[in-house]
C-alpha cells in the first residue's frame, strides 16, 4: 500500500510524510475514523515508508526488498495485532505475547523500525491498556505503535495523551463516485447512489458497490416505497417476514467469518430515507438531476405530486422513530410494520 493509492486524507498523508522525511515522528499513533475510512491503508503506507530503502518525498519507493515484503505483509519488522478469533475483546495475553515480549528484540534489518499495527484498538480491555502503556510511555527508539480505532474515547487518558490523534476525514461523494466508476466499472447512477449512501467513507462504497446482496436491498426498498400505498394488511405482513427473515439471516453472518459490511436493516432505512429524499427534492426543484435514484423517476415524480411536504416529514420522522425502537429492541416485527404503515398513510 502507498500513500498515492489512498483516496483523501490529505492532512494526514502530508504529516506521516513529513514525519518519515525529518525523522521526527512520534513512538505512538493513533488513527480513528469508522470501519472502511481507510485507516489500515495509511498505516501500512506510512510503514513501508518508514522501512523503505529509497523512499521519494512522497511515498515508498515500491521496488526495493523492504517495500516487497511491506506490500505482502511479510515484512518481519511490521507486526499486525489483532483479536484472537471468536474474541469480543483484545486481551492482556495478546497485547503482551505479540508487543510487550517482542518490542526489546531489535529490528531484523539493521536501521529500521519495529512498526505494530494495533486493529480494533479500541477492543482492549483495560488491562491490556495498562499493559501497553508502559511500552508506550518508555519505548526503544525503533519502536513505533498504531493503534487503528473507531472511538478513541475508549482510550485510557493516559494512552490519549502519550499519542499523536489522526482521524480519518470523509472523502467528496464527487471522488468517491469517480472511483467506482474508473476503477470499478460501476454505472454512473448506481455510483453517484452508493457514493452519497457511504457518507465519505470509501471502503463502505466499494464494500456496496461490489456487494450483491446491497442491489437485493435496494430493489426491496424501491418495492416498498412504491407500492406502500396501495398494500392491503397481508402484503404489509409479507414484507415485514421477508425483512425480518433477511435481518436473522444476516445476523447470523455476522458471526462468522465472513462479516458483512452492514446489516440488511441498517441498508434498508438509509436508502429509504434516500428515496423521500428524492421525492422531497423533486417537489421543491421539479430537477431530474438531483436525483439519485434516477431510473425510478416516474415514480418519485408521481409520489413527489401526490405526497404533501407534510406527509413527507412524518415519513422521515417514523424512520428515526424507527432506528431508535431498534436500538432500544422494540419488537422489531411490530417496529417494521409500524414503518411500512407509516409510509403507506403519508404516500396515498
Amino acid at each position: 500500500m502507498s500513500f498515492a493509492e489512498i483516496m483523501g486524507q490529505e492532512d494526514a498523508k502530508n504529516l506521516l510524510r513529513n514525519a518519515v522525511k525529518t525523522g521526527n515522528h512520534s513512538h505512538a499513533y493513533i488513527f480513528s475514523g469508522e470501519k472502511g475510512s481507510g485507516k489500515m491503508m495509511l498505516a501500512e503506507a506510512f510503514a513501508a515508508m518508514l522501512q523503505c530503502d529509497s523512499p521519494t518525498d512522497e511515498d515508498a519507493c515500491g521496488q526495493c526488498h523492504s517495500c516487497k515484503q511491506s506490500l505482502g505483509r511479510n515484512n518481519p519488522d511490521i507486526i499486525y495485532v489483532k483479536r484472537e478469533d471468536g474474541k469480543s475483546s483484545l486481551s492482556v495475553d495478546v497485547v503482551r505475547e505479540r508487543i510487550i515480549n517482542d518490542v526489546d528484540i531489535k529490528p531484523y534489518q539493521a536501521n529500521k523500525y519495529k512498526i505494530y499495527i494495533v486493529d480494533e484498538a479500541e477492543k482492549m480491555n483495560p488491562q491490556a491498556q495498562n499493559a501497553i502503556l508502559k511500552t508506550i510511555e518508555e519505548p526503544p527508539e525503533y519502536a513505533i505503535i498504531i493503534l487503528l480505532t473507531t472511538n478513541h474515547n475508549a482510550f485510557l487518558q493516559t494512552i490519549l495523551s502519550r499519542c499523536v490523534l489522526i482521524q480519518m476525514k470523509t472523502v467528496s461523494a464527487r471522488d468517491i463516485q469517480q472511483i467506482l466508476q474508473n476503477k470499478y466499472e460501476t454505472v454512473d447512477y448506481q455510483a453517484k447512489m452508493v457514493a452519497n449512501f457511504a457518507q465519505g467513507n470509501v471502503g463502505k462504497a466499494i464494500a456496496l458497490a461490489t456487494d450483491t446482496s446491497f442491489a437485493e436491498v435496494r430493489t426491496k426498498v424501491v418495492t416498498i416505497c412504491k407500492r406502500a400505498s396501495k398494500m392491503d394488511e397481508q402484503q404489509i405482513a409479507d414484507e415485514v417476514k421477508y425483512i425480518n427473515d433477511a435481518n436473522n439471516s444476516d445476523k447470523k453472518a455476522e458471526d462468522s467469518e465472513n462479516e458483512k459490511f452492514q446489516g440488511f436493516v441498517e441498508q434498508m432505512l438509509d436508502l429509504i430515507t434516500l428515496w423521500f429524499r428524492d421525492v422531497l427534492l423533486y417537489k421543491a426543484t421539479l430537477n431530474d438531476e438531483l436525483l439519485l435514484f434516477k431510473e425510478d423517476a416516474f415514480d418519485i415524480h408521481e409520489q413527489a405530486s401526490s405526497c404533501s411536504y407534510g406527509g413527507l416529514n412524518k415519513i422521515i420522522d417514523e424512520i428515526s422513530e424507527t432506528r431508535a425502537r431498534l436500538k432500544a429492541n422494540v419488537n422489531f416485527e411490530l417496529t417494521i410494520m409500524l414503518l411500512i404503515q407509516a409510509i403507506k398513510e403519508n404516500t396515498r
